[in-house]
């Protein structure tokens, strides 16, 4: 990495029944967070990671996530968002998530410091904590993963307003003639620029999407498969049960089960 990192924020949460959202959600930086107290999972749309004290993750920009929470060992962390970068590993190969560990307890009080020097805006604070979260993501990285460039500026215009749309309607029934008509370019003009910024066409990203909604549904709702499939805007419930199986690697039956058994387990925690 030749640019210095920028810091996007620095800050420390903590579980709450009454403000927690826990939906799918993904960012154009990457962020980072370092659990300090509880137990908990980070929630991708293909797997969930354990969150114990210690624990740290790093999501690439635009990976779809969320956290979970024990309610009787709520949940804390140190997090900050940092752009300009992502992970990779060693041979540049693309990652959406990887864990880590503050075993030696060095991470804690840098993160520590970042959060009181975000909060205080001191004089010159942004040059300070811009080289700060370049030497935390050294560390982080180093020996494991690369930092490659992920300039946020460098996505065309053309493409986040594609990807906006899609967030906000990927719901809805959708084709590549839609999309064309409706931001009035080109199809093939869309597939090409998409790719390019976010690595996936427009069509599987409405795909994941629509996966990561329907297993929120499963976790959260005793909504039937079928209404859960209508409302994902699968076209039936027995291509959404293919879809999910192939992509999920689990029937929807069985990842409710497995979810509701984790949740109870979490929960008991």
């Amino acid at each position: 990495m030749e640019k210095e990192l920028i810091l996007m924020y620095a800050r420390q949460s903590r579980y709450t029944p009454a403000d927690w959202h826990s939906t799918m959600h993904s960012h154009y930086f990457t962020e980072v967070l370092l659990v300090t107290e509880g137990v908990g999972e980070l929630q991708l749309t293909d797997r969930a990671i354990p969150l114990r004290p210690g624990t740290g993750v790093v999501v690439n920009p635009y990976v779809l996530h969320t956290e979970h929470s024990s309610k009787k060992s709520p949940l804390a962390y140190l997090v900050f968002g940092v752009d300009r970068m992502r992970l990779a590993d060693l041979q540049a190969a693309e990652l959406d998530v990887v864990s880590f560990r503050d075993d030696h307890h060095t991470l804690g009080p840098l993160l520590d410091f970042m959060v009181q020097e975000y909060a205080d805006r001191a004089t010159d604070s942004a040059i300070v904590l811009n080289h700060m979260v370049t030497a935390v993501m050294t560390v982080i990285a180093r020996d494991r993963w690369q930092m490659l460039p992920a300039d946020s500026a460098q996505v065309p215009r053309d493409a986040q307003m594609l990807k906006d749309y899609l967030d906000a309607h990927f719901k809805e029934h959708l084709t590549l003639a839609d999309l064309a008509f409706i931001l009035h370019l080109d199809k093939f003009h869309l597939i090409k620029i998409f790719r390019e910024s976010f690595g996936d066409t427009p069509m599987n990203y409405v795909l994941t999407r629509r996966l990561a909604e329907s297993m929120t549904l499963l976790r959260t709702t005793d909504y039937a498969i079928g209404q859960i499939a209508e409302i994902a805007d699968f076209e039936s419930q027995s291509y959404f049960n293919q879809v999910f199986k192939a992509k999920i690697n689990v029937s929807p039956s069985l990842y409710r089960r497995l979810a509701h058994a984790s949740a109870h387990a979490l929960q008991e925690t």
